[in-house]
């Protein structure tokens, strides 16, 4: 571990080369960024992003916050109480109609994780017809579910849905119910293999659904012109590239830090989900964000399909 971080030591001093020193009397900003879960795989280009020293070198200082609460960092961040949120695209049309001030600034994961997941003998969409399913948010995951269903010819009438809050895993290894929607292909889906148990997992973006970034990072709309904002999103781009070439030293240095990480899950999970992280994580794709849109307007999870510039913006092409 020592030489791993040995190694490391000298990858970060070398990243730090030919980039321009921060003057020594200028503070860093400080910058508060509510986790939409535990720390996980998920997080790696926020954490390359920390020891590569590529947020220290755009004169940000920048802490992770892991909420109690899966659903509160937006809330936070309406709140005046953290400066961004990772949260989800799912999640933007029905923040924007309920007029909380939140914009989408930047991305952490663009592909879609989300994942129907089915246990025993469900080989096919046509085979959950009678069976439970649960789900932990309503919404969003009603019109997902019953797109994918439809491709099949089953209707929502034809099952049985059951909420589940957040407890997927575990209710469909207690049997509670037949499959599960929401689940992450990178994380439950491993988790449940890793424990022996016989499952099929159906992609949404296979099976009817408009592509979409799984986590975005949210900030308030007042703050979207904030230099720290462009700052915080050149900083984790550069910092996604060290992910990309030195994943394997990352990993050790997260590790080292949060010895939680070392299971054969975390790792497994870690290998995954790095082809998912978004290179560019500013870069706006406009036509993906508006098909979505007309996506939950057409299935009535929100009411109109608002301005894509009062919830979703690259704070590259803003002017101050």
């Amino acid at each position: 571990m020592k030489a791993v971080l040995l190694r490391l030591a000298c990858l970060l001093m070398m990243a730090g080369w030919g980039v321009g020193a921060r003057a020594a009397d200028v503070a860093p900003h400080r910058v508060n960024v509510v986790l939409d879960w535990f720390l996980n795989a998920d997080h790696a280009a926020l954490l390359a992003a920390q020891y590569s020293g590529s947020f220290a070198r755009h004169g940000l200082e920048v802490h992770l916050i892991a909420p109690a609460d899966p659903g509160a960092a937006p809330r936070m961040v309406a709140a005046g109480q953290a400066d961004l949120a990772v949260s989800y695209q799912t999640q933007l049309g029905m923040l924007s109609e309920q007029g909380i001030p939140l914009v989408r600034v930047g991305t952490l994961i663009d592909t879609p994780l989300n994942a129907l997941i089915a246990a025993g003998d469900i080989h096919s969409l046509a085979d959950l017809k009678g069976k439970a399913i649960g789900i932990s948010l309503a919404g969003a995951d009603d019109a997902v579910l019953g797109t994918m269903l439809s491709t099949a010819g089953v209707a929502m009438a034809d099952i049985h849905q059951v909420n589940v809050n957040f407890q997927l895993e575990q209710a469909l290894m207690s049997h509670s119910v037949d499959a599960v929607m929401g689940a992450v292909r990178t994380y439950e889906l491993i988790d449940l293999k890793l424990k022996g148990m016989r499952v099929t997992a159906f992609y949404p973006e296979e099976h009817g659904v408009p592509l979409n970034d799984e986590l975005v990072f949210l900030a308030a709309r007042d703050h979207i012109r904030d230099p720290w904002v462009r700052a915080f999103m050149a900083a984790l781009e550069e910092g996604t590239n060290t992910l990309l070439n030195h994943p394997d030293d990352i990993l050790s240095h997260a590790i080292a830090d949060h010895p939680e990480l070392d299971t054969p899950l975390n790792r497994a999970a870690w290998t995954q989900t790095l082809p998912r992280v978004a290179k560019q994580p500013a870069l706006l794709n406009t036509r993906r964000y508006r098909a979505f849109t007309a996506f939950l307007h057409a299935h009535g999870v929100i009411s109109h399909e608002a301005a894509l510039e009062t919830y979703a913006v690259d704070p590259f092409l803003l002017t101050p």
